[in-house]
């Protein structure tokens, strides 16, 4: 396969500066195809979405490492993930987007994420004005997702308001080469706006994950918690404090094990920080160690016992901790309803819970606690799955082969 200049397009994603940022499914991608020897031009944010804060002050280009260059627009920035600054964040960097690509050295194939919609909208239109493919790579169902937060009498004044919004996303689903997806659930609603069926083009790969064996932080404020923990059962979860990922229902279980050996380990940060911390201060089995980077978060899993994925809300979706949580051997307790329900109740590899049901999470606690055999068998049952299915080299090898074969289909069809 000759040289490639790619484009990937997703803003959402912590910027792999340094060795201990975790890494995720752009920066994943963009490492195989650079391994592969291809080029990589990542649009992105000049904010960081994860922790509410500027990256740069301005748009800026900057080369990462050999192969990989990044384009960070600056937009307005937002407080909240559910917000009118939000959107106009997101229309900002998508106008920018489309003043700014013209002038870009052209690329054999674009990758664009959605979210934002808007911003893999310009990249659809973009790619079809120059005649380059393009692959929507679906990671969430939006706009439809923000009718969840509508009240029931509103919602069909709200999706006439947002008519347009809508068209937007029917014509990115129909205009593209293909749609790739992170689970069943989201291609199905892609290919559903795009009013066909499912093509060779059109794939599944997994958000994956790393197995990370070592730490080389040691001496880092995690090790010096599991050090005062001795033997206990340690419950964990780890991510950002927000709407789909809210915690707290682990500080209502603690309080049923203040006699049990079993602690609860709520790792991050977010808009509920301080409500979970204030609802935990009276409690002694659980702890709140804050934002982790990659080194803290593997010494956490190597130490940990069960992995939760926990919601408030009836929704499917495969969060990226559950791939971190099956990478250390741990059986996962979720309220995510999909793929990943699916995947835990088939191969035996932890529990589905229904959202906010704390007697339903505590007793599948306790059933992991209590069972020795039993927790036995589904750690070695999510070891050999993450191993099989959600290895990320696996995954990303996949991935960049469907880029390589759509590229040179693309070629062929405009040859003949």
């Amino acid at each position: 396969m000759y040289r490639l200049n790619i484009w990937l397009i997703q803003t959402g994603e912590p910027l792999p500066f340094k060795e201990n940022i975790k890494k995720m499914r752009t920066a994943l991608l963009a490492d195989k195809l650079i391994e592969r020897g291809h080029s990589v031009l990542w649009w992105t944010s000049a904010y960081n979405h994860l922790r509410k804060e500027w990256i740069f002050k301005k748009d800026t280009n900057s080369e990462l490492k050999m192969g990989l260059t990044i384009i960070a627009i600056k937009g307005l920035g937002y407080k909240k993930n559910i917000s009118l600054s939000r959107f106009i964040d997101h229309r900002i960097i998508a106008r920018k987007f489309r003043k700014i690509a013209p002038k870009m050295q052209k690329p054999d194939i674009i990758i664009t994420s959605m979210p934002s919609y808007d911003l893999a909208y310009e990249s659809v239109m973009f790619a079809k004005r120059n005649n380059i493919p393009v692959l929507v790579d679906i990671r969430d169902l939006w706009p439809d997702i923000f009718f969840n937060h509508v009240p029931s009498g509103f919602k069909k004044l709200a999706k006439k308001l947002f008519y347009k919004e809508f068209l937007m996303i029917k014509k990115t689903m129909k205009m593209a080469d293909g749609l790739l997806s992170i689970m069943v659930t989201f291609l199905e609603w892609g290919l559903k706006y795009a009013e066909r069926e499912k093509t060779c083009k059109d794939q599944i790969f997994y958000l994956g994950g790393k197995r990370n064996l070592n730490s080389n932080n040691k001496s880092n404020k995690i090790m010096r918690l599991i050090n005062n923990l001795n033997d206990k059962f340690i419950v964990t979860f780890i991510g950002t404090f927000g709407a789909y990922h809210n915690p707290s229902i682990l500080v209502d279980c603690a309080t049923q094990f203040l006699k049990n050996n079993i602690y609860f380990i709520i790792a991050g940060d977010g808009k509920f920080f301080n409500e979970i911390e204030k609802k935990a201060s009276t409690i002694n089995n659980v702890l709140l160690p804050g934002w982790l980077n990659q080194n803290q978060i593997t010494t956490l899993l190597q130490h940990s016992n069960v992995g939760v994925c926990p919601t408030a809300q009836n929704v499917s979706l495969f969060p990226n901790k559950a791939f971190s949580y099956f990478s250390a051997g741990l059986p996962v307790i979720s309220a995510f309803r999909g793929d990943l329900q699916d995947i835990i109740e088939k191969y035996q590899i932890g529990f589905y819970y229904s959202p906010n049901d704390v007697d339903a999470l505590v007793g599948r606690i306790k059933r992991l606690y209590e069972d020795k055999e039993l927790y036995q068998e589904m750690s070695e049952n999510a070891t050999r799955v993450f191993d099989e299915m959600f290895d990320a080299d696996k995954i990303y090898e996949e991935y960049a082969d469907h880029i390589e074969n759509v590229v040179n289909e693309y070629g062929k069809q405009k040859r003949e």
